[in-house]
């Protein structure tokens, strides 16, 4: 049904599908018949009129008048076994009471109000945090003995956070000390607003393993817990998880309605929010002063914006910048990933032109901050992926020290003289590998070359092959098909 709604709309985007529900990211361009929102709309409305019980309480979220290269030029559905994958059964975190949220957070809000004036303690431990909006979450950041955990990835989290309202707090201690220098103790017990923390996560599956130490869940004891993530997906299992395995040692778990993407349409100033958000289309990172985002080319005044925030030390103590030079830098461009576990790496257009990443010699220069951070040394090409890269093991290092880099023949003597400025480092026969590996897209890129590569080849069978989709070329079929050049 979606496949044939989206092709009678002519929509773009891709959708998720699977037991647990639909995640879609879809646009639409406009048309003779009807404007793009109009097309988004009336889609949400086929759905509800496809099946009004499961879809008359969906979150639809609408962003309007976006550039016309904003839009997908492809549309895919795809079977998935979960939407987010955490490598978390229904069994470990029940969803039941996330089907009818509505309801579902309207009776837990309430029974939290019967539980808070009776100093009764809750032992819910199924389905998912109770849904906050985006005012009701600010209100939460700014209490104390709360946490707010950042369920995203950490090459996300370096370009934005929701850590505003400690900063705010410490502002505001300060001016109350510089009135009352007399009173010594008296911000001993102020408030210091919810406690951001990142799990640090390569992929969504590296949450299990976090939760499980004992340093996060002693940091989570007696606290009310908040969590967020883009759009709001990923916090249904994790919060569904996190109270199957701490609903009993915590003090409420919450999440954020709509994601960042929804505070953000709230707060026009940002609220608490710091930096850029970044989401997984063709905007790439969303801000407050570019809600259209920072997707496409580097034009010249993004460089200029660029180097104006390098100067002024970049977005505070945020980690955005390039991975090689240090500079400050919040793009994602150029596909290039770390070496040594897969990630996404921001690397700036003045590293980039000197393809750092394709230089022996200089594989550990392009590593993300968790590796740096972590001293993981061992290439992501030298380990064996294991368990959808959950757990992966070293393979015998083939690479050995390497000398430095020689030059491209072809490069010019400017390049040359940059290169020389960049510090090489030796890749170790053995050293620490990652706990977890990203294999990008689940090999689709891989798939894709692979086609094109056999479609140069003839099959051997040729006018007998009998498989209507064999990978190699068949020149009678392209002649009968009439799509043979003449």
């Amino acid at each position: 049904y979606l496949s044939t709604v989206a092709r009678h709309r002519n929509l773009g985007g891709r959708i998720r599908v699977a037991q647990e529900g639909v995640n879609a990211t879809i646009s639409a361009v406009d048309t003779q018949q009807a404007t793009a929102q109009e097309t988004l709309r009336h889609f949400a409305q086929d759905l509800q009129r496809f099946d009004p019980k499961v879809f008359s309480n969906t979150d639809f979220k609408y962003l309007d008048n976006l550039p016309a290269d904003r839009h997908f030029k492809e549309f895919k559905i795809l079977p998935v076994q979960e939407l987010v994958f955490y490598d978390i059964g229904e069994d470990e975190a029940p969803l039941q009471q996330a089907f009818h949220k509505k309801k579902e957070d309207q009776k837990a809000a309430a029974e939290k109000k019967r539980q808070e004036s009776t100093g009764e303690k809750s032992n819910m431990r199924t389905g998912g945090g109770i849904h906050l909006d985006a005012k009701e979450y600010h209100k939460m950041l700014q209490k104390d003995n709360t946490v707010v955990i950042d369920v995203r990835n950490h090459y996300e989290t370096i370009l934005g956070r929701f850590d505003g309202q400690q900063q705010q707090v410490h502002a505001d201690e300060e001016a109350k000390k510089a009135e009352d220098t007399a009173s010594s103790d008296s911000n001993k017990n102020a408030a210091s607003g919810a406690e951001y923390i990142d799990p640090k996560m390569r992929k969504s599956t590296d949450f299990k393993q976090w939760l499980a130490t004992p340093e996060t869940q002693q940091k989570l004891q007696k606290k009310t817990v908040l969590m967020y993530c883009t759009g709001g997906i990923r916090c249904e299992r994790a919060s569904a998880y996190l109270k199957s395995q701490m609903g009993d040692q915590v003090e409420g778990v919450y999440q954020l309605k709509g994601g960042i993407e929804r505070y953000l349409k709230e707060f026009k100033d940002g609220g608490f929010w710091r930096g850029k958000n970044f989401v997984f289309d063709k905007r790439e990172a969303v801000g407050v002063e570019n809600p259209e985002g920072d997707g496409g080319v580097i034009r010249k005044q993004d460089k200029k914006k660029q180097k104006q925030k390098s100067l002024k030390g970049g977005e505070g103590d945020l980690l955005a910048k390039c991975c090689v030079c240090g500079d400050f830098w919040d793009r994602y461009v150029g596909k290039k990933k770390c070496s040594t576990c897969g990630v996404p790496v921001l690397m700036c257009d003045k590293c980039m032109s000197l393809k750092p990443d394709k230089r022996p010699g200089m594989e550990l220069k392009v590593r993300c901050p968790l590796c740096v951070e972590e001293n993981i040394t061992v290439l992501a090409k030298e380990v064996e992926f294991t368990n959808n890269g959950i757990r992966s093991k070293v393979v015998t290092s083939k690479s050995g020290n390497v000398d430095e880099a020689s030059k491209d023949q072809g490069a010019n003597q400017k390049n040359d003289e940059m290169v020389e400025n960049v510090t090489k480092i030796s890749v170790p026969q053995s050293g620490k590998a990652a706990d977890s590996v990203l294999k990008w897209g689940g090999g689709h890129a891989n798939k894709k070359k692979q086609l094109k590569k056999m479609k140069r080849r003839i099959c051997q069978f040729g006018a007998e092959c009998i498989r209507k989709d064999c990978f190699f070329f068949h020149p009678q079929r392209e002649t009968n098909s009439g799509e043979a050049e003449t």
